[in-house]
């Protein structure tokens, strides 16, 4: 077994370092699948360097939760895959005007692949949180302290990209960015109260 976690270990990060290589480096554009494909070699392979057992819970949980942070600022900051590198300034502050007009540019058949990963991109974007957040941090078990703390992350970020011209403000991101928290929430609550009451008893315990 020490065998395999150390083949795992070394796998893991050359997966690792060739993952923020080409993520990083400009002159590639990592789709959507690929980012994926790393993503789960990432997990698969620490899982197996570092088991989560009730003992390791929180670090390992600690160490996808980084990985995920980061996916996410490259992806909203950095990515070429999503055209970071050119400039946006526009501003909508109708509600579901960019929702609308997604919609109706997938039923009429133009861009649908666009259309439907600006749609389910945003949904998907900030979906972990809902999970994360309330597994490793007490508080965020509470819903009335969940939804108004990834309300001004949220928002922040959408400002923070209409500042650093890498991406439009758009309240339609945000009410997107917000129904795919709060259904991860909602869904994974049960499995991030146990974890986190599981986390608990191990700091109690040693």
């Amino acid at each position: 077994m020490k065998f395999v976690r150390t083949i795992a270990f070394v796998l893991w990060v050359a997966v690792t370092a060739l993952d923020l290589y080409i993520e990083l480096d400009p002159r590639f554009v990592v789709n959507v699948p690929v980012k994926l494909g790393f993503a789960a070699a990432f997990v698969a392979l620490w899982s197996i360097v570092f088991p989560p057992t009730r003992r390791h819970m929180g670090k390992w949980l600690a160490v996808l939760f980084v990985y995920y942070v980061w996916m996410l600022l490259n992806i909203l900051f950095f990515d070429n895959a999503f055209g970071r590198e050119q400039m946006h300034y526009g501003i909508n502050l109708e509600p579901f005007h960019t929702i609308r007009n997604y919609v109706r540019a997938y039923n009429r058949g133009y861009i649908p692949e666009i259309a439907m990963m600006n749609l389910w991109g945003n949904v998907a974007a900030f979906a972990p949180m809902g999970f994360f957040l309330p597994s490793l941090c007490r508080p965020f078990g509470n819903l009335f302290a969940f939804v108004p703390t990834m309300f001004l992350m949220i928002s922040g970020v959408e400002i923070m990209q209409v500042m650093t011209a890498c991406g439009s403000g758009d309240v339609d991101d945000l009410i997107l960015n917000l129904a795919g928290v709060l259904v991860t929430w909602l869904v994974l609550w049960p499995l991030s109260r146990h974890i986190n009451n599981l986390l608990r008893r191990n700091r109690y315990d040693s």
